[in-house]
């Protein structure tokens, strides 16, 4: 069994490597495009999820930040605010919560900022290939494409409801949703160009478990 499972798991790898180097490939003929193994799907495993079933679960957020800034550079997301709380609700009822409406939950997850990162939070070897592929797509005057990632970073404060007041538990933070984007050196950094739609809606969805995953180990609903 175990020798079964370890070659399942290098086909898997090697079937995630073809899958950029044909990214890569097409982007060289279609310029800019984007990629995600994102999966929430695979996040949930075997998360103890029996504390939270069934708990009503109101999910809001009246001024979600959904544009990051650095100094030279703003990346803002597809979403607007309705659809980053409709992605919410969905995955919340994936884990087994009961959304409900305002004023009849028994928690509430109010959403504080729904952004990509610009990168921020590749490091190490992910880092050091993007930027040999930013350099070679410069020498190559943009035919060869530049490689670069995004982290969905989801922030949430989740309130217990107690006699109809809200009691603050916690604010948790989850960027476990990723992007790899392939374009010309020039574009690459263009998130709203590069980066598709369902691209972005997969990696909210496993921003948005990973959230989940955090408060549910934390023991936040008990």
């Amino acid at each position: 069994m175990y020798e079964r499972g370890k070659i399942v798991s290098l086909f898997r790898e090697e079937f995630v490597v073809m899958k950029k180097i044909l990214v890569v490939l097409m982007c060289s003929v279609l310029f800019a495009c984007s990629s995600t193994t994102s999966d929430v799907h695979q996040l949930k495993g075997p998360l103890d999820s029996a504390s939270i079933n069934g708990l009503k679960l109101e999910v809001g957020g009246d001024n979600i930040q959904l544009t990051f800034q650095t100094d030279s550079r703003i990346f803002s997301l597809h979403q607007n605010a309705d659809d980053v709380k409709h992605v919410t609700k969905l995955v919340a009822e994936r884990y087994g919560f009961n959304i409900v409406d305002a004023g009849l939950g028994e928690y509430s997850l109010t959403l504080i900022s729904v952004v990509p990162d610009g990168g921020e939070c590749v490091t190490g070897f992910s880092s050091v290939m993007n930027n040999l592929s930013y350099t070679s797509s410069i020498l190559t005057f943009g035919i060869l494409p530049a490689s670069g990632e995004h982290c969905l970073v989801v922030t949430a404060d989740l309130y217990q409801i107690e006699s109809g007041e809200r009691v603050l538990v916690g604010r948790f933070s989850s960027d476990l949703g990723r992007i790899d984007v392939y374009a010309g050196a020039n574009e690459v950094d263009n998130y709203q160009l590069t980066v598709d739609r369902r691209d972005e809606i997969r990696s909210l969805e496993v921003s948005v478990g990973g959230l989940l995953n955090l408060m549910i180990s934390e023991y936040s609903f008990e």
